[in-house]
């Protein structure tokens, strides 16, 4: 008899523990480490999490690869580029956020990068390198004024070396330090007819981020150095705070819900000017691989979208892989479509598939692609020989914590290009057959460094897992007491 009762007690606290097991378990504690998480990654005052948005604790990667024309001669005479790929030349990139206002759940803030050349990640490659490439200024310039002031063309066909200097022809060769950042300059002793012409310029110029007028009237190109010389525009964002999926969304960009670069429809904002998804800088934690993930990035204003690809691992960390591949460029959307741009194009004006204008954008007539034409139409990746295209080594790809959407590592690629075409009345240009031509390409990537990486699985990903082990631990003791009970009253019943 006292055995039955035993087996009995045992058999009820077994089944009791398994209920109770089950519900804190997994009706509980899910909810207590959701909200651990959530206070963990919403932009609080006074936080770690605060801290490292307004200023990422690490440096991230910039990397450079120009395009080196090698057969410079035959191109001019009407030939097809030969490229090869130069580089990389690589830079720390220090990214920061300057806070402005902030409200319960809002902040607004403009972001701040500036670059340190890495000279042993480059070796052998040295800032002092000469690189021989398609003259952007020349191509971007000219080819304006022909569609602004085409009347001007025959008088600035005859100062153009007053114009360009040493630089007076389609094809360059130039130092990559001044190429980049330290700049080449133009109208530099324009004459009484290169004056007029540069004036012209100079109007330009006020339109294009990478030309600047110096206080001697002489015009600066560079292909980068605005990017650390004045922060972004304003970003105004959630906080997370109210609602975690809205953990760094965008409310609007530059005091506007909607972006001026794309075309609308009929008077409505079309989706290429929508403001959505993040700063591509934090997202939100309980990520949902079915949905996609929006990133804005200024330097091609506009949002790209990222979508699930498989599962991956960083450093024991197990991480959700989204990208983005051909759907970018695959110009289906047709507000991306500015019609401005001359060159090897669709009936309608539009860039074949691969490329988009970025005109509205930048002031200038580049085109954006990705890294050596991937995805691009072929008659782009046949226009030039040295396009070597890799989905692993040239498209857009991030890697997130899932749960708590923290970006672990992450590569943001693409590659600029200007057509390279005759143009009307400049007697330089008239040999030249039309091509998309591959300016340079870049990589801004990061990957969480060992102590930031021990941080999230100690403090984020440990509970978790721990929920995980324990939870199932307990349930099985519970179910392993019940069913130990129940055998004991079943034998007692059968030796009776």
């Amino acid at each position: 008899m006292c055995n039955l009762v035993v087996g009995a007690i045992l058999a009820v606290v077994g089944v009791v523990l398994v209920g109770v097991s089950s519900f804190v378990g997994y009706g509980v504690v899910p909810g207590i480490v959701k909200r651990m998480i959530i206070d963990e990654v919403a932009l609080l005052n006074e936080t770690e999490q605060f801290e490292r948005f307004e200023r990422v604790p690490f440096l991230l990667t910039f990397k450079v690869f120009m395009f080196n024309i090698t057969n410079p001669a035959e191109v001019l005479a009407g030939g097809i580029p030969e490229l090869r790929e130069q580089g990389p030349y690589v830079y720390k990139l220090n990214n920061s956020r300057l806070i402005g206002n902030m409200e319960e759940d809002i902040l607004t803030y403009r972001r701040w990068e500036s670059f340190e050349f890495d000279a042993e990640a480059s070796y052998p490659h040295t800032e002092d390198d000469m690189t021989t490439i398609v003259n952007v200024a020349y191509h971007g310039l000219l080819q304006r004024a022909e569609k602004l002031f085409p009347f001007l063309l025959f008088a600035i066909n005859q100062a153009m070396t007053s114009i360009f200097g040493a630089n007076d022809s389609p094809i360059m060769t130039v130092r990559v330090r001044d190429l980049l950042f330290d700049g080449i300059l133009l109208c530099q002793n324009p004459g009484i007819v290169g004056n007029v012409a540069c004036s012209q310029i100079k109007t330009i110029g006020q339109d294009v981020q990478n030309l600047e007028e110096l206080e001697d009237g002489t015009i600066q190109f560079t292909l980068l150095s605005y990017k650390q010389e004045i922060p972004s525009k304003e970003f105004t964002v959630y906080r997370g705070i109210n609602e975690p999926n809205d953990l760094g969304r965008m409310i609007s960009y530059d005091n506007s819900a909607a972006l001026p670069y794309w075309q609308n429809d009929d008077g409505a904002t079309s989706v290429c000017n929508t403001v959505r998804g993040t700063d591509s800088g934090i997202f939100n934690p309980f990520i949902d691989r079915d949905e996609p993930l929006y990133a804005f990035n200024t330097d091609i204003c506009r949002t790209v979208e990222l979508r699930y690809q498989h599962e991956t691992e960083y450093k024991d960390i197990p991480t959700a892989r989204f990208a983005v591949n051909e759907w970018m460029f695959d110009n289906n959307e047709g507000c991306y479509c500015l019609n401005t741009t001359d060159g090897i194009t669709t009936p309608d004006g539009c860039l074949l598939k691969g490329a988009m204008e970025l005109y509205s954008c930048v002031g200038a007539y580049l085109v954006l692609s990705y890294p050596h034409f991937l995805y691009a139409d072929f008659t782009y990746q046949n226009g030039v020989i040295g396009m070597n295209p890799s989905e692993e080594d040239h498209r857009i790809i991030l890697d997130l914590e899932p749960n708590t959407g923290t970006v672990i590592r992450g590569f943001k690629r693409a590659q600029f290009n200007i057509f390279q075409r005759p143009i009307t009345s400049i007697s330089g240009s008239q040999t030249l057959k039309t091509t998309l031509m591959p300016i340079f390409w870049v990589e801004e990537s990061m990957e969480l460094p060992d102590e930031f990486a021990d941080m999230v699985k100690d403090r984020l990903l440990y509970p978790l897992n721990l929920v995980n082990i324990l939870v199932p631990i307990l349930i099985a003791v519970s179910a392993l007491v019940a069913a130990i009970g129940l055998i004991i009253v079943i034998k007692v019943k059968c030796c009776n």
